[in-house]
This record gives structure tokens, sequence and C-alpha cells, in this order.
């Protein structure tokens, strides 16, 4: 089979690797589409510690199951899927807790075990989730991220009625600013430095877009009170974009950090969080939101047409990858078409 191997940071490769074979628990997925987010770019790049290469990325994905293996019923060959990255051992501390995504053991399709930028791949079956007949495989491999965003309306308990700011207009900027219109919230304000996906999240119903920058936001809502958030989603890991959701947000609001990065230095002013009373509050993957998101996806709540701007083959991996960095082109999420 065809796979996109990182060989190491920067060093992306197509090579023709063996069909992996499903130990007993797994299944063999054919992969039909993988999508490029801001996590398997920092994993390209390098500037994540503690992972090891060469690694086959890729965990926003749909596909068919082809194969299964002892304790997996047979009759999920032919189905159509998508799945959980997080593969948790079950016996740990943190497991036992139910906080899979801190397992002291976890492995992460596309991070620590090969992923879905491949024609196959395995998975333990129990982290699948079988699709409707009437979600495309197209549409279905944002149910990852979709879930990552609904996991965040769900941790910061957004209520209807309530002011929202994104910052970060990429691919999980965008779903959470959707998943909060659902919800009956009220996009007041998103940015982002980039006019294409400026005009996007207005077109999506954002109140107002403004361009990114230290102190923008807060001079844009200076007087204008209607649109000082109680809740500001910050999507795009920059400690300057945290530190300026900590000044818009309104005294005792909350602040919700989805993005996430290691190649930037802190925030300068993390006492305004004491002084006005703020609650922080992480997000680290789906949260068991899978099922709620193939929900939302299937209904058509949410519109993603918007965000899937660039198809490639497997082979175009480098322009694909060069896009993705660049952000160039209206370029909000580059997805691969693998079969």
């Amino acid at each position: 089979m065809q796979a996109l191997v990182f060989e190491s940071p920067m060093k992306p490769v197509l090579r023709r690797l063996d069909v992996p074979e499903p130990a007993a628990g797994e299944a063999l997925v054919k992969i039909a589409y993988n999508s490029i987010c801001g996590s398997d770019l920092s994993l390209f790049k390098g500037v994540w510690h503690g992972f090891k290469y060469p690694i086959v990325p890729g965990h926003e994905w749909s596909g068919e199951v082809v194969a299964t293996a002892a304790g997996v019923a047979a009759d999920l060959i032919g189905r159509k899927v998508v799945g959980d990255l997080t593969c948790a051992c079950g016996q740990c501390a943190a497991c036992g807790r139910g906080e899979d995504v801190l397992c002291q053991n976890l492995q992460e399709l596309g991070f620590s075990r090969d992923g879905a930028c491949a024609e196959y791949m395995t998975i333990p079956a129990a982290n699948l989730h079988v699709l409707p007949a009437d979600l495309d495989l197209r549409t279905a491999c944002q149910v990852e991220p979709m879930a990552v965003a609904l996991h965040a309306m769900e941790a910061i308990a957004l209520a209807a009625g309530e002011r929202v700011a994104v910052l970060g207009a990429g691919g999980i900027g965008l779903l959470l600013m959707t998943a909060a219109l659902s919800r009956g919230a009220d996009v007041t304000v998103v940015s982002d430095p980039i006019p294409e996906r400026r005009a996007v999240a207005a077109g999506c119903g954002a109140r107002v877009v403004a361009a990114a920058g230290v102190g923008e936001l807060a001079r844009l809502i200076e007087g204008q009170e209607d649109l000082r958030p109680d809740v500001v989603f910050e999507a795009s890991g920059y400690p300057s974009a945290v530190q300026e959701a900590i000044e818009i947000v309104r005294p005792g609001g909350r602040v919700c950090l989805v993005g996430y990065r290691t190649d930037e230095a802190g925030m300068s002013e993390p006492h305004m969080i004491t002084v006005k009373a703020l609650t922080l509050r992480g997000v680290l993957g789906p949260g068991g939101r899978f099922a709620d998101a193939i929900s939302v996806l299937g209904r058509g709540d949410v519109n993603i047409e918007p965000l899937l701007t660039h198809e490639f083959g497997l082979a175009d991996y480098e322009t694909a990858l060069q896009l993705a960095l660049s952000r160039g082109s209206g370029n909000i999420r580059s997805f691969f078409h693998v079969a």
C-alpha cells in the first residue's frame, strides 16, 4: 500500500508499505479521506518534543472496514466508519477515572501509532463509529474535529444567548464558531490574520470579523460592550492570543483553550485571570463526542463545505503540506482523497 511517512521533522516521503494485519480486537480500514490539521503540521515541523519518527500521520479520517481480527464481529466488514485516535490502556489511574486522553500508556493514531495518511490502517474496533447511510465519506472526515468542537461547548457549558468570540479562524476555529451558533449563541467576534478566513467566518454568521494582532480586539471592543464576550474560544494556540482572550472576555467570564503550540513564549499578564475572576478550561481531544458529531453533520446542522478548501491525492503530499503550512490560496483544510 502507499503511505505518507514523516521520516523525521520536515522530511515527508511516500512509501510503499505492507498492508498492516489487524491484531485481536482490531479492524483493518480502507481509508477514503483524511484531512490535515494543525497538530499534523506541528508533528511535521518537529516542534513537539517526545515524538518518535518515522510515523504515518493522520487522525481526521473516514473509510470502510475491509477485515476484522479475532474478537471483532465479522458483520462490521463493509461498514463505513470513522474513529477515535485515542488508544488508551484501560488499566491506569487516568483510565480508571474515565480520562482516556490522559492515559499513562496512551497511543494515538497518527502520532505514536501509524495513522490514516495511508491506503489502509488498523485500529481497535472499540474506537470505531459506524456512519449512517446519508453521511458521505468526504464530510465524515470532519467528524473528529467536529467532536472536538462539541467537547469544547460542553466543557465550557455554553448556553444559548451567550456572546462568544473565537480567536483563530482555521479549521477548528470555524467549527467552534458553527457549533456555538448551532447552540443558539451570539458569535460577536471572530479574529484571524488571513482575509480569506475572515471572509468565511463572516459568511458563516460572525457579527464582526477582525484581523488578529496584539491589542486589536481590545481596541475594537472598547466602547462596544454589546460585542464583549461571555465566552472566548482560543483556537490558534499562540500565547499572545490567550492573553488577548483574557483581556477581552467580560469579568467573571470563561476562556476555553482549544489550540495549543509548544514553540512560543508564555503569557505576559496571567494575573488578569485572578483580577477578573475568570474561568479557564483546556480541552484536549474529542472527549467522547463522536456520536454527537456524526448526528450534527448527518442532520446538516452545520455547513462544513467552506472548510474543505483543497483536495489532493497522496502523491501530491508535498504540495498539500506546503499549502497547509503557508495557509495561502484561501487554505483552511487541505485533505487527501485516498481512495
